[in-house]
């Protein structure tokens, strides 16, 4: 019965309540614990009309947040690679995968310039 006690808190401290999630974690799988924030941040180039736009998400698990919004280069020059931030509330236990492609909204029918897709894995 400790052994298990043990296990547990070692999972609980696994699960963190706020989780940055980048193009290097593609196709991992990430943990947060409910109610916990799960920000997706993904390299773009405004100026290409290309934008990163979610193809799956449940909604009852995670709930996007507000708008995507945008970081700045770091260096700023024109045609900088800016960066498009996304922020998720994760609602309940479960897991569920989040997937976006980088698409043109004038292209309908064109195959997408970039994917992108974690598992998020949601704890208590």
């Amino acid at each position: 019965m400790a052994a298990a006690a043990c296990n547990r808190s070692t999972m609980e401290e696994k699960v963190s309540p706020t989780v940055i999630v980048t193009k290097a974690d593609h196709d991992k799988t990430v943990k947060v614990a409910k109610g916990g924030q799960v920000t997706v941040k993904l390299t773009w180039s405004p100026g290409t009309g290309y934008d990163w736009v979610i193809t799956k998400i449940d909604p009852l698990l995670l709930r996007q947040e507000g708008e995507a919004s945008t970081e700045p280069a770091k260096e700023p020059m024109p045609g900088a690679p800016e960066i498009r931030v996304f922020h998720f509330r994760a609602l309940k236990p479960g897991t569920t995968a989040l997937e976006f492609q980088s698409r043109r909204a004038f292209e309908k029918d064109a195959p997408s310039m970039g994917e992108f897709r974690v598992q998020v894995l949601i704890g208590e």
